[in-house]
Parts: C-alpha cells; structure tokens; sequence
C-alpha cells in the first residue's frame, strides 16, 4: 500500500510540473502557439510508440550465488536500470496524423491526445540518414532514414535514442468544445470534461506486461470525467505494484524513441517502418 501511495504521489507531482513547465514555455512565447501549429512546432522531444518487437538474448543463467534462485521476471526487471513517468500531448490533423510537442494549451474545434507513461527501460540507439531531395523548383527538404552502420553507410547524421522496456500507459483522446483546455492536467482534463468543454475517452494499457492479475485490473475504455482518471491512476498503481511477481509475464518491447531530428509524423512512421522491416537487423536487449 506505501509503494502505491507513492506511486500516486509521484504521477499527481509528474502531472501538475509537466503543467507549469508548458504553460511558461507558452507565456514566454507570447501567443498560444500549440504542437498543433505544425509549421511552428516539429516534433522534437519524447514520442510514445505502440509497442514494437524487440530481439531478446537471453543469456544462459549462472546462479553465482549458491542456492539463490532468481524468478525470470526479476532478470528481465534487473536488466533495464532506469525508470520515468513522462507525458506527452499531441494535436491531431485531419489525416488522424499527431504532432507531440511541448505546449500545453488546447483550442476550441482541436482534437488531442494526451499520454502519460510509465517505463522501465534501457536507451538503445538508432542511426539516421538524413538525405537532401531538390523538386523542380529547386526548394531542398530533408528525407530521415533510420539504417544500421555499415562500411558502406559510413557515418550517421544522427543518433536517436530508443527506449526498450516494459510500461503503463494512460491515454486520453480529447475534443475542444468550447474554449480553451489546459492540456497538462489530466485532472483539469476531468474538471473541463464534467463542464462540457471537451469530450472524449481514456484508455489504459500495458507495454510487455501480461498475465491473469493484470488483466483484471485494467478498465474498459471511459468516457473523460474525474472519477474515471482517478480510477485509471489507481489501476496503474496496482499492476505497477505486482510487476516483480512471478505470475506476472514482462516482455521488453520498443516503448518510445527521444526525436531529436525533427520531421513530425513522417519521421515517427519511418522509424515504425524501420523496426519491423525484416531487412533491419533490429534492436536487441540481453537478460542475463
């Protein structure tokens, strides 16, 4: 119950300072401008994926301490060092495309998604090309490939950090009604919800965590209110709670990368393409 009530603690606090964070970002920018302001604002920084396959290698276990046992699922908990709650929020186009970047403030008539995530991981790396083309009027743009070092690639342009591991995700889809919405509280989110200022519905979902106790624990989709997200932080906070037990299934998996190229969703789709590409030699992580 403590390790909960921390839990909570710590994903209220992570909420409240992604919020102030954002909106002095947006005051000392002048103007609302939002990461649904495409032109304006790429997307750079944190981007929550779908989890993606990784190649596992799991190295034959040596038990270096005599009569000691260790359960798989702490060996595979062992092997990724760090761990975060990050949120990110996105706006939507018309062509369902989501832009993430780091303002706060949502608008009248757009639809976004706001993601918090919880990940235990380890930073991976993906090499970039980033190759010029030149149209017929001479206007020059930037094609992003993610490709693996070889003598015929040479050097990269880029290095990309990937996040492998196993996570809890919170997600709301959301719709501006009337006025404007603060994005980075999800429980503001609930407030303006219950005021008719935005619809819209939240999810949650595990990353590599399966198993007959976590299943039970993860509600339907909802509608936005403030009971519904207070429920869903509690149901992270339970199967986070359990993920050292031996019934409980984890498998890493490519969780997010950090963009630090730019390119909004065409780079996200490329690098998604890249990963599950079998030409690609793939991302491997070792549990030892």
């Amino acid at each position: 119950m403590k390790y909960m009530f921390s839990f909570l603690v710590i994903v209220t606090l992570t909420i409240i300072s992604s919020c102030n964070v954002n909106k002095q970002a947006t005051d000392r920018s002048g103007q609302g401008t939002t990461q649904g302001d495409l032109k304006n604002a790429q997307s750079f920084g944190y981007q929550p994926l779908d989890p993606l396959p990784v190649k596992l290698n799991v190295v034959e276990y040596k038990d270096t301490t005599k009569n000691k046992y260790v359960p798989y699922n702490r060996r595979v908990m062992n092997s990724l060092p760090d761990e975060t709650i990050r949120l990110a929020i996105g706006e939507v186009d018309v062509n369902s495309n989501i832009s993430f970047g780091t303002a706060s403030i949502g608008y009248e008539k757009k639809r976004y998604v706001v993601i918090l995530d919880y990940i235990k991981f380890e930073t991976k790396t993906k090499s970039v090309k980033i190759n010029k083309i030149y149209d017929k009027n001479k206007s020059v743009s930037d094609t992003i490939t993610f490709e693996k070092i070889n003598s015929n690639i040479g050097r990269p342009d880029a290095v990309v950090p990937v996040y492998v591991g196993v996570g809890l995700r919170l997600t709301a889809t959301i719709e501006v009604k009337k006025g404007n919405v603060d994005l980075g509280n999800l429980f503001a989110l609930g407030a303006a919800a219950e005021a008719n200022k935005v619809t819209g519905t939240l999810v949650i979902q595990s990353m590599g965590i399966s198993g007959e106790n976590v299943s039970s624990l993860i509600p339907m989709p909802s509608e936005i209110n403030t009971t519904t997200i207070q429920n869903a932080v509690m149901a992270l906070a339970s199967i986070k709670a359990k993920l050292y037990q031996e019934e409980v299934r984890v498998t890493p998996r490519i969780v997010g990368f950090y963009n630090n190229i730019g390119g909004g969703s065409a780079t996200v789709n490329q690098f998604i393409s890249t990963c599950l590409s079998a030409d690609d030699d793939g991302i491997i992580h070792e549990i030892k």
